[in-house]
């Protein structure tokens, strides 16, 4: 089968057109519409079908792009670290990175990532939702805690730890004879109802009793709604130490909740690229001197 052709099978499904490929690649419709013909006479089958909006694969389609897309992406990455052997690191690198994770250091290190390697052409993608790293074309994927996968080798970035942190109208009422009955409170990411909240404040075991009033999804939305005055939450360190030193929040300990654990997840069928491997230094260099991050 002819490489170009399945490259440009593979670049029409990923960008959703024959034209979105065309215009991507800076590739001509024509040639590319041509190869794929080429390429369903020699598999004596049709690929695509198509459709009042555009096109759909069919059975056969789905299976060839199944197959091959792991393929390719690997004799890609072969081809370009041979060439990394004798240049400076270069080609394409895809990272997905779930919301919750990022906070303002990942931005320092895709800038210090830039600086480093100009030449490499880095997408970070922030999805809330699990990308599938094989069939949507990821190098790698961040994640927190995630599930055992078989098919995914995991190198652990770092530890982070969890603060229950409050908004300070309710310090007076926290600390007075009569204090606060039940704490506000807002739960990230799940419907998890806790009623009462563990901690170490001050070098004590403590536990404040909560009542759930909100579920939001972001860590920075919840940290914003505190900030205005309600509510308490579980947040990462990193991400509240700043709020804690200026007052804007109050910390009532360290949650005895488990710690995140932030993994870089890349197939197991592949292996590490010097451009991910660079990556995964700086991520690894870069958070572990982020203050109150414990490795």
């Amino acid at each position: 089968m002819n490489m170009d052709a399945l490259q440009d099978f593979i670049n029409v499904i990923t960008h959703g057109s024959f034209s979105a490929a065309s215009r991507v690649t800076a590739t001509p419709k024509a040639s590319i519409s041509r190869r794929i013909r080429q390429l369903e006479d020699e598999l004596q089958t049709r690929l695509f079908e198509r459709t009042n909006t555009g096109f759909a694969l069919t059975s056969e389609g789905t299976m060839l792009f199944e197959r091959i897309t792991p393929l390719i992406n690997e004799l890609n990455d072969i081809k370009t670290d041979m060439m990394e052997q004798t240049a400076n690191l270069s080609g394409k690198l895809r990272i997905s990175v779930p919301p919750v994770i990022a906070f303002d250091i990942l931005g320092k290190v895709v800038a210090r990532y830039r600086e480093l390697y100009p030449l490499v052409e880095l997408e970070l993608v922030a999805d809330s939702r699990l990308a599938d790293p094989i069939r949507e074309g990821f190098d790698a994927v961040l994640r927190v805690d995630p599930k055992v996968d078989e098919e995914m080798i995991g190198i652990k970035i770092f530890r982070e730890t969890l603060v229950f942190v409050a908004s300070p109208q309710y310090r007076e009422r926290l600390v007075s004879a009569k204090p606060i009955t039940a704490l506000p409170f807002i739960s990230i990411g799940t419907h998890w109802q806790p009623t009462q909240i563990s901690t170490v404040w001050g070098g004590e075991p403590r536990e404040f009793n909560v009542n759930t009033e909100l579920y939001i999804s972001s860590p920075f939305i919840t940290r914003s709604i505190i900030i205005s005055g309600f509510g308490s939450a579980l947040l990462p360190e990193a991400l509240v130490a700043d709020d804690i030193k200026a007052n804007r929040l109050i910390s009532l300990g360290v949650s005895e909740e488990p710690e995140l654990v932030l993994w870089c997840l890349y197939p197991s069928r592949r292996y590490v690229t010097g451009r991910l491997k660079a990556f995964i230094d700086l991520l690894r260099e870069t958070f572990s001197q982020s203050k109150g991050i414990n490795h």
